[in-house]
């Protein structure tokens, strides 16, 4: 028998409202028997007001849907209960009805039946006269047009609610942006050496959504060149100095894309460093203390070999999901066992590391065959070889075909995008 299909609706408009949505998320796929499946974009409101408000309370919302599988033994109300606890987690307090707040977690739909009690209403009974509740509950559960059904068209005659919806500016994933400061990358290799072309591409990506800035100095593209710890630090010295001044106009974090704890020591004693991205999965031991000591959040990749080496690769007969999932399982046991917090821990599958083409893209389009694992997501797909499988262009040209992969992505699973162009991915994202 089918599990039951459940649909919940997040808002959210105090303090950092898209924080708030993504801690959310992150905290409904910690409830037991809960599976994520989908998840909406994200919709700006006008907040919902009563008479004589006070202006405080005039602050827009955010808004979306998750859609959910559950186990048949869940009861709604244990699901509400789980919920109420997630809201109080967030800092949610009991407040005046309307009034602004950091978390607001809805049950709008379970399976296709109809509950009706005291404290509890499924459907949701406002759904259908609040289209930034409707419109994001019908990308994930367009089936719900049918349901609504017969009073669907009156509720749509009069088409004024549409006014109080925003153009979407918020997205799921916090986006990574690159910064190679080597002369061998696989895509823009050189480029960034030169100060002036370091600090102008820094700043456009900045402006164009970046949150976070991913630099490294050693290139991990297949047959790449080797480079010693003193070339690499000296990059590194030189790129973050360069940088520092955008601090002064722009907020966004730094990720360090390193794998030599010698190297990262060393610039932690001058710089502040908010990420630690070591594609080879902090399988070295000193990294792993590094990383028990700093207590940075960290993107540990999956890889059968740094640099990359297309002869290293999963056999083409299992299921690369399995393989990399079972990896992950173990790295968290492992790095757990050292000291290492899950909360600083971000998966990241390593495409373009140790698998086929043809597995890399079938990682990125079955991202739900990861639904077993809690902690974030990093997905980092932009520009690589795998795309040659329906492009002939160059790396360095293929944004185009990255932002065709990036708007197909199961955004559950996508908590951080690392690319290398943020416009044509923000643009991606918008679809």
């Amino acid at each position: 028998m089918r599990n039951n299909i459940v649909a919940l609706g997040l808002g959210s408009n105090l303090d950092s409202p898209i924080t708030n949505l993504r801690q959310a998320l992150h905290e409904l796929k910690q409830i037991h028997e809960l599976k994520v499946l989908k998840v909406s974009s994200i919709y700006e409101s006008e907040a919902q007001l009563p008479e004589n408000a006070s202006d405080e309370w005039n602050k827009n919302y955010l808004n979306a849907v998750v859609l959910c599988e559950l186990g048949l033994n869940q009861t709604p109300y244990e699901l509400l209960q789980a919920l109420q606890k997630i809201e109080i987690k967030l800092g949610r307090i009991k407040t005046e009805k309307w009034a602004p707040r950091y978390i607001d977690l809805d049950i709008l739909t379970w399976n296709t039946e109809h509950f009706t009690q005291e404290t509890l209403q499924i459907p949701h009974p406002h759904i259908l006269d609040r289209p930034f509740v409707l419109l994001p509950l019908l990308e994930v559960l367009p089936e719900f047009r049918n349901q609504a059904l017969p009073h669907w068209a009156e509720a749509w005659v009069d088409e004024k609610p549409f006014a109080t919806i925003k153009s979407q500016k918020y997205f799921w994933p916090e986006l990574v942006g690159v910064l190679n400061i080597t002369t061998d990358s696989f895509s823009d290799g050189g480029s960034l050496l030169k100060a002036e072309n370091l600090l102008q591409q820094a700043e456009k990506i900045l402006k164009q959504g970046s949150q976070i800035l991913d630099i490294g100095a050693e290139s991990t593209r297949p047959l790449a060149l080797p480079v010693t710890a003193e070339v690499e630090l000296k990059n590194l010295y030189w790129a973050l100095d360069i940088i520092r001044d955008l601090k002064k106009k722009y907020h966004f974090k730094i990720s360090l894309d390193c794998r030599h704890s010698e190297v990262i020591r060393q610039v932690l004693n001058s710089h502040r460093i908010d990420f630690l991205n070591d594609v080879s999965g902090f399988s070295s031991p000193d990294m792993q203390t590094l990383l028990k000591e700093t207590q940075l959040k960290a993107f540990v990749m999956h890889s059968l070999s740094v640099p990359a080496d297309p002869a290293k690769i999963f056999n083409d007969e299992i299921n690369p999901a399995q393989e990399v999932k079972t990896w992950w399982i173990k790295k968290l046991q492992e790095l757990s066992k050292k000291g290492i917090s899950p909360e600083q821990l971000i998966f990241d599958p390593g495409i373009g590391f140790g698998k086929s083409k043809r597995q890399n893209l079938y990682l990125l389009k079955n991202l739900e065959q990861f639904s077993e694992i809690k902690t974030a997501v990093m997905i980092g797909h932009s520009r690589k070889s795998y795309q040659t499988l329906y492009s002939t262009r160059g790396s360095s040209e293929r944004d185009l075909e990255t932002a065709l992969v990036t708007q197909n992505l199961n955004l559950a699973y996508v908590q951080y995008l690392r690319v290398h162009d943020i416009e044509s991915q923000k643009i991606a994202l918008s679809f």
